[in-house]
């Protein structure tokens, strides 16, 4: 969890510090950042449940190295959600 914090304050002084954020539809975004932290959980969860099904350490080492992955994936694309977002608001399209 201490990621996904670090994730909403960057997120939040992103869009604090963004010039004419007055005119963005701030529940849009609110929304994009909750979809993101969802969706980050689910790969957390996922990544769990297949770490415990790993038969032997060498397949649980690749499932931790394939979840950081995934989850690193996951940060990226609600990064990119929330910026779509905010631009969408600002520039009115």
């Amino acid at each position: 969890m201490p990621n996904a914090r670090k994730f909403l304050a960057a997120v939040g002084a992103a869009l604090l510090l963004l010039p004419g954020f007055a005119a963005a539809d701030r529940w849009d975004v609110r929304r994009e950042i909750a979809e993101g932290n969802r969706e980050i959980r689910q790969e957390r969860r996922e990544a769990v449940r297949e770490i415990a099904n790993a038969d032997s350490p060498w397949e649980a080492r690749r499932e931790i190295r394939e979840a950081n992955r995934e989850i690193r994936h996951e940060r990226r694309e609600a990064r990119r959600e929330v910026r779509r977002e905010v631009n969408q608001a600002y520039w009115g399209w």
